[in-house]
């Protein structure tokens, strides 16, 4: 065997690799990982920033609370004047009435207003808590989707392992110069050898001259496409064979 067909079988067992590093690549377990994997993140960086919402909301009414309070105290200071044994000028007690009914508008307000916030607040810790129990869901659908991915790596792993012995041990046949630009054109391009065929470069189906095409055939050269700078190989079949 010549170090063209030598590399040939090596680039079959390369090629054979290199399709199920893509069957692993594109498993429809790892696809669904990373769907699950960016839905939790994006849930994560959501959660984080709901929870800094729901601390605000917390603060507003803890502050609300400390206003309608505080409106509570002055109505029951006012009451408490009005149930005095003090005799109050009639002055004093419109001026009590006016503040008294401002008091009344004002926790009316913040009545509402509480209100409000208080059904915000629940609404937004459902909401959180309805996210929470998608996000734990999602987690556990993560580990069971893994169970099966890690089963299926393995599974490739060990064939890929096979493979590469074999061809390692093709490779150790072939020139490190050889197998250099092997390596250096399959970093643009692959497959790396095309066959010669009707004249032509099966990668690119380039016509080459025929100064080229008998090198090819020689097979006595490393000879480069001129158009795609794929290595050319040419493999006689029966008819191509004197009887």
């Amino acid at each position: 065997m010549n170090r063209l067909e030598t590399l040939w079988k090596y680039q079959e067992l390369d090629l054979q690799m290199d399709q199920y590093i893509m069957e692993k690549k594109n498993s429809d377990s790892r696809q669904k990982l990373l769907k699950i994997k960016n839905y939790l993140l994006k849930q994560e960086k959501n959660l984080l920033h709901m929870d800094d919402n729901a601390d605000k909301k917390l603060d507003l009414l803890a502050k609300l609370e400390a206003e309608f309070n505080s409106l509570n105290d002055r109505i029951q200071a006012q009451l408490e004047k009005l149930k005095s044994d003090d005799v109050l000028s009639v002055q004093e007690l419109e001026e009590i009435t006016k503040e008294g009914l401002v008091l009344n508008d004002s926790i009316r307000k913040k009545e509402e207003e509480l209100k409000r916030i208080r059904q915000e607040h629940e609404n937004f810790q459902e909401k959180l808590d309805d996210i929470r129990r998608k996000v734990a869901d999602a987690k556990n659908e993560y580990l069971d989707v893994k169970k099966d991915y890690d089963a299926e790596v393995k599974k490739i792993n060990e064939e890929l392992l096979k493979l590469k012995k074999q061809r390692d041990k093709i490779g150790e046949g072939i020139s490190k110069s050889l197998l250099a630009k092997y390596k250096n054109i399959k970093a643009s391009k692959s497959p790396v050898i095309s066959l010669l065929t009707d004249n032509q470069c099966d990668g690119c189906f380039m016509s080459l001259a025929s100064l080229v095409v008998k090198r090819v055939k020689d097979g006595n050269r490393i000879v480069e496409c001129e158009n795609c700078g794929r290595i050319l190989y040419y493999r006689e079949v029966e008819d191509d064979i004197p009887s």
